[in-house]
């Protein structure tokens, strides 16, 4: 697991913006994300904002995580998602 980074705000939807740590944001894209206990949280689904200050969006896997990881400020970490071998 790597560091990802640290929630920002949430949404009623099921989502958390996160302020990523890591330099390239892009290799976090469609992998899942782990909390500080290795509890897993959700999946990264997008990256917004500009490109020297990029925001990692990830999708919770229960809406009411949201709240809990912003006031806890708990830092996520994530895993690369297997690839699966073609036939």
């Amino acid at each position: 697991m790597r560091l990802l980074g640290i929630p920002e705000t949430y949404s009623k939807e099921g989502y958390v913006i996160v302020k990523p740590l890591v330099k390239n944001v892009l290799e976090c894209l469609g992998s899942l994300v782990f909390n500080d206990s290795g509890r897993r949280v959700g999946v990264v689904t997008d990256i917004i904002g500009r490109v020297d200050d990029p925001r990692v969006v990830v999708k919770l896997d229960d809406r009411d995580l949201g709240e809990f990881l912003v006031s806890r400020r708990e830092r996520l970490y994530f895993t690369k998602k297997a690839k699966r071998e073609k036939r």
